[in-house]
């Protein structure tokens, strides 16, 4: 083959993988809210209401995170437990009332480090963001034990966010992002694990959560349409 025939052949099928992205991209799912699905490096699942303009949200109004249990992760960690350390639905609710304060916390910081202002009202150019981190399976909660006790545990915790970012003016939800991860401990071993260790880990997580955020969002800027 020549190298002339080469190079045309070369073009055809480059034509080809063009066309064919641009068809994939153009007939990319959406959600029944109107966003439509985003291929993302940071996160599982992201969808986005297309010609959003993100550049123009240079503010932030961050709910309380909600964080939920995976159902039926008290019965499951009892099972596994000596009756003098089982779980109370007391314990359950403290320990996410924890994670949400982290994660509060976390994603204002992380926010605020890449530029944006934290609002305390709607107003034009900010956005709302509420974050819900749901399925938690906590692997070794640490409550207090008639006796002493050491807990153990190869991974900290399994966890799904779901945030929705709104226009905080009108409401229009205008993108959210899904995502499963673990939160791990530093070596693949067993680890000695306290209330102190899991708090850091899930923090660890949310600050990922929320970089990855931030990413998306700025993605979006030039990306949009």
């Amino acid at each position: 083959m020549s190298f002339r025939t080469l190079a045309v052949v070369c073009t055809v099928l480059l034509g080809i993988a063009f066309a064919a992205t641009s068809q994939a991209q153009a007939t990319a799912p959406s959600a029944p809210d109107g966003l439509a699905a985003w291929l993302s490096k940071n996160f599982d699942e992201v969808y986005v209401r297309p010609n959003t303009d993100f550049a123009g949200y240079r503010k932030v109004i961050i709910d309380q995170p909600q964080v939920a249990f995976q159902k039926g992760w008290l019965k499951s960690l009892n099972r596994t437990r000596d009756v003098s350390r089982w779980l109370s639905q007391d314990d359950e609710r403290r320990i996410t009332d924890d994670m949400a304060a982290g994660m509060g916390r976390v994603f204002t910081d992380v926010f605020r480090t890449q530029g944006y202002e934290v609002a305390a009202a709607p107003g034009p150019g900010v956005l709302r963001l509420t974050v819900n981190v749901n399925d938690v399976f906590l692997n070794a909660p640490d409550v207090p034990a008639a006796g002493p006790t050491r807990l153990f545990s190869t991974d900290t915790a399994d966890a799904t966010l779901v945030l929705e970012a709104r226009d905080a003016v009108s409401g229009a939800l205008v993108a959210r992002f899904v995502d499963r991860r673990t939160a791990r401990e530093i070596k693949p071993v067993y680890n000695y694990t306290t209330s102190v260790s899991n708090q850091f880990w899930m923090d660890a997580l949310a600050r990922q959560w929320a970089t990855n955020s931030v990413k998306e969002l700025q993605a979006g800027v030039t990306s949009r349409g």
